[in-house]
């Protein structure tokens, strides 16, 4: 998962993200035309206040994406009711259900790909071994300790 997380992205640009998280949760509120929803700017401010406090770890672009889930519905139905606390929730279900999943996912892969980078290590050390004349040498000549480690440098 590649882009910067809230806490970051607060630290780095305070006022440019509390202003782009402050327009999208409005939008959000706007496009769900729920009858209890968030109307001033107070509420509205102590959501966005909420979610960077909750979720520090988030990233900036899964937040669009759980907007965007959130229209669409895969949390279930709002009935009618769009505050804080099912903001709040939609947010923890996607790190519970999606965002868990994703990043188990990366890290099966990571470790995936270094297994077999040290499979590969152990091949090309064998391919080595493979390639150094074993039979034995008489008369004072190296050994074949020191082949081997002439030959693999």
């Amino acid at each position: 998962m590649h882009g910067t997380n809230l806490q970051r992205a607060v630290r780095l640009h305070p006022a440019e993200v509390r202003a782009w998280l402050y327009a999208e949760v409005a939008k959000l509120c706007r496009d769900i035309d729920a009858n209890k929803t968030l109307t001033t700017d107070e509420q509205l401010q102590f959501t966005c206040r909420a979610i960077i406090e909750d979720h520090p770890t988030i990233k900036v672009e899964e937040v669009r994406v759980v907007f965007d889930m959130i229209r669409m519905g895969k949390f279930g139905k709002l009935f009618e009711r769009l505050k804080t606390a099912e903001i709040l929730d939609s947010l923890r279900r996607y790190e519970g259900e999606v965002r868990t999943e994703i990043l188990e996912t990366n890290a099966y892969e990571a470790k995936s790909s270094t297994v077999f980078r040290d499979a590969l290590k152990a091949f090309k050390l064998d391919a080595h071994i493979d390639s150094v004349d074993t039979t034995p040498q008489t008369g004072g000549g190296e050994g074949l300790g020191k082949r081997l480690k002439k030959r693999i440098g």
